[in-house]
């Protein structure tokens, strides 16, 4: 006897994601990283290894251009997520991740330089846009218009 399972999905618990690199940030980053490892190699090379200053010179520049070449350890990409019926938003100007439940989105604007999500209670998050290509400006607008319905 054959048995027959069917899956439904629910739509609220599929996750999009929209992930964006700024490539003008990211070549000045790596760009910097790669000056600051030369930096350290004409450190050691002309430096003193017996004094104290040095290791701490040479640990610093080593984490620094190890930083700055990770693209400050990952945080200069830009990601929409959308899970679960929540918005997570991580941008290269924010320290931290921004959550919001999608209900809460009461408008979204757009224009050349910002991507403004309204909530209900009037807090506004700003997404700058300003460097990006008009073609990823399309896309942000075009996934949150389809993640929240808005």
């Amino acid at each position: 006897m054959a048995q027959c399972i069917i899956f439904t999905v629910d739509k609220a618990s599929i996750m999009k994601q929209l992930v964006l690199r700024n490539t003008t940030y990211e070549k000045i980053y790596r760009a910097l990283g790669i000056v600051i490892l030369v930096m350290l190699i004409v450190v050691i090379i002309t430096g003193d290894t017996s004094t104290w200053v040095f290791w701490i010179q040479v640990l610093s520049m080593f984490v620094l251009g190890g930083a700055f070449i990770s693209l400050n350890f990952g945080t200069l990409v830009n990601r929409l997520t959308v899970e679960g019926g929540k918005l997570t938003v991580r941008w290269y100007n924010r320290a931290v991740r921004v959550t919001v439940n999608i209900e809460d989105i009461q408008e979204i604007r757009a224009d050349e330089n910002f991507v403004r999500i309204v909530l209900r209670t009037g807090r506004i998050i700003r997404l700058p846009t300003g460097m990006l290509e008009f073609e990823e400006k399309r896309a942000i607008r075009k996934f949150l218009k389809e993640a929240t319905g808005v």
